[in-house]
């Protein structure tokens, strides 16, 4: 990746890869348009001097080597959901190489080995799970290999099909875990461009907990089954998800609830519905508070009457995610030292560093999303903040490597 390039036309460079008629990028796992765009990632890699490696689940790897012991390690995710904007994920790898290779133009071999990470995967948007990359990197978890896509691939053969060709240009070996890791990444919030601050130093990452909620009544005719009869379940959904929305609010912010995905069964104007189910997404930078509206979805739940209730967890526990002091320290001491005004802040969304944050200390950088929009094609970042973001990165990995 040349170093004369800026950051947006490197982003821009990488958005080609999956993008679609109306500007927006799909970029799934192990598909075409992945592979296309991890071999591209790599090369540039390689024609600045990195060393260019790739492990079993896809994950790429760009190294320049230290002449003394310890790797720092910066990275984030190649993956995109359906229908993306150009800035998730493809902003932190981007900046993780270009930060990297700009120290080496101009200062040498570090002392400490820089490595820039692609991970394979984060969104869970071809398979029904997320951060397949990183839980293996991390040796937080392996994947079930039986997991199959909207097509019934298994993940297994898409992985390994995907791989392999990855491997006729790229040698393939599991690199250690770095001393550090960090990420640089888009906001994905309205926090910062409201403020009008120009970064954000996380200071912790959401505890996220999802669950399914089934309720099933008695579908029956809309025209013939008097009120008082009826076993409704969108009625009581209705219910428990207006009670349970008036219970966030009295939690408070930063806390935050959402039904986004709600289906009634069978789904006709002139039939009582029968079956009713949503997801419930809640988050807070505490475990304690996460658990206690468990507890309070599961009382609600437990009071519902004329009608059965299913409650299922989806999401595995993690705990609680906790920047690195010192790291932070850093970056905070770096805005100051350039004059950027920065506020440290938690992040609501998930992202790899949470897996890396198991195993190893973690920092992350927020830069600002315009309106806040990510997961679209609306989604923008300037020129001149992506490049703030570089900058403190840069600044960073100097006092770290050098």
């Amino acid at each position: 990746m040349s170093g004369q390039r800026s950051v947006t036309e490197n982003i821009e460079a990488l958005s080609q890869f999956g993008q679609l008629p109306d500007g927006s990028v799909t970029r799934l796992v192990y598909d075409d348009a992945w592979v296309a765009a991890m071999t591209w990632w790599l090369r540039q890699g390689q024609q600045q001097g990195m060393q260019a490696t790739i492990d079993s689940y896809g994950n790429g790897f760009l190294t320049y080597p230290g002449s003394q012991s310890g790797t720092v390690a910066v990275g984030s995710h190649i993956d995109s959901v359906q229908h993306a904007g150009h800035y998730d994920g493809a902003y932190g790898i981007v900046a993780a190489q270009l930060a990297m290779t700009r120290l080496v133009a101009r200062l040498g071999q570090p002392q400490r080995t820089m490595m820039a990470i692609a991970f394979s995967e984060e969104e869970g948007s071809r398979f029904p799970v997320s951060f397949t990359g990183s839980r293996h990197y991390s040796g937080v978890a392996e994947t079930d290999d039986t997991l199959t896509d909207a097509k019934g691939v298994t993940f297994n053969d898409a992985r390994q099909q995907a791989v392999q060709s990855l491997s006729e240009h790229f040698n393939q070996t599991e690199q250690a875990l770095p001393d550090e890791f960090m990420e640089l990444h888009i906001e994905q919030g309205p926090l910062l461009e409201s403020t009008h601050d120009d970064i954000g130093v996380v200071s912790t990452i959401c505890e996220l907990e999802e669950f399914v909620v089934t309720l099933t009544g008695e579908a029956n005719h809309a025209g013939t089954t008097p009120m008082h009869l009826r076993h409704d379940a969108l009625m009581a959904a209705v219910q428990v998800i207006s009670q349970l929305d008036e219970q966030a609010h009295q939690v408070g912010e930063p806390f935050v609830f959402t039904v986004g995905q709600l289906e009634v069964s069978p789904g006709s104007s002139n039939v009582i519905p029968g079956q009713v189910r949503f997801t419930i997404d809640i988050r807070h930078p505490q475990r304690r508070v996460v658990d206690e509206f468990e507890q309070v979805i599961r009382q609600l739940l437990a009071d519902v009457n004329e009608v059965r209730v299913d409650l299922k967890r989806v999401t595995a526990s993690y705990p609680e995610v906790r920047m690195d002091p010192r790291l932070m320290g850093q970056f905070e001491q770096i805005c100051q030292q350039r004059g950027l005004a920065y506020r440290v802040m938690p992040s609501g969304a998930a992202h790899d560093t949470q897996m890396m944050n198991a195993k190893v200390p973690t920092a992350m950088l927020f830069v600002p999303s315009h309106r806040g929009i990510s997961h679209s094609v609306a989604e923008y970042t300037s020129p001149e903040a992506l490049e703030n973001g570089v900058q403190v990165l840069m600044a960073q990995l100097y006092q770290e490597c050098y």
